[in-house]
């Protein structure tokens, strides 16, 4: 499905602010960037996912949609979107990390992106070590174009998790797991600080 939206310019001449989606976003003096620029009724759980991982440690950035209808309307694909705060923000970081969902509401899964292959290749090492499933990302889920916001941090290059829904529900209603799977990128995250 094609996104209605090419850019944050078109979203914002259709869209309101506060009624229609909110933007949060926070600083750190850690140079790392959690994302979650399809939060809210886009991608369910994206957003309270990326709060997890940043704690009150790193900077977080969030899009949500927050209106009850059409919320796909929202979305706008990682390599084009473009809104002024996120960028802002991921020019602030040395480490970018997207929280995205993809739509399997059967299998639990992670798939990892992002031109970070060294950092993306040790994040699914722990994933994999903290015993949760991580597979390959297919074509469209790569991300690995350099206008991805995952990518638009100091350094050129980020990570990007998609992970299912299914996962991102269990996280939700297993207290152990949603621990297990913070605590795992949160370390990760601090190691490569």
């Amino acid at each position: 499905m094609s996104d209605r939206y090419g850019s944050f310019r078109e979203l914002q001449a259709h869209e309101q602010e506060n009624v229609d989606y909110r933007i949060k976003v926070r600083d750190s003096k850690y140079p790392v960037l959690i994302m979650a620029p399809h939060g809210g009724k886009i991608e369910p759980y994206t957003a309270d996912i990326a709060e997890w991982i940043a704690g009150d440690d790193f900077a977080l950035y969030i899009f949500e949609c927050i209106k009850s209808t059409n919320s796909r309307d929202l979305h706008i694909t990682s390599h084009n979107f473009d809104e002024p705060r996120a960028l802002a923000a991921a020019d602030r970081a040395d480490i970018v990390l997207t929280i995205h969902g993809l739509r399997n509401r059967t299998e639990e899964f992670i798939m990892v992106g992002g031109l970070d292959e060294e950092l993306g290749n040790e994040l699914k090492t722990a994933l994999k070590e903290a015993g949760l499933t991580v597979r390959e990302p297919t074509a469209k889920y790569r991300g690995r174009r350099q206008t991805n916001i995952c990518n638009r941090g100091r350094r050129g290059k980020g990570i990007q998790l998609e992970i299912t829904f299914a996962l991102r529900k269990h996280l939700f209603e297993d207290l152990h797991l949603k621990q297990r799977f913070t605590r795992t990128v949160r370390s990760f995250l601090w190691d490569s600080i």
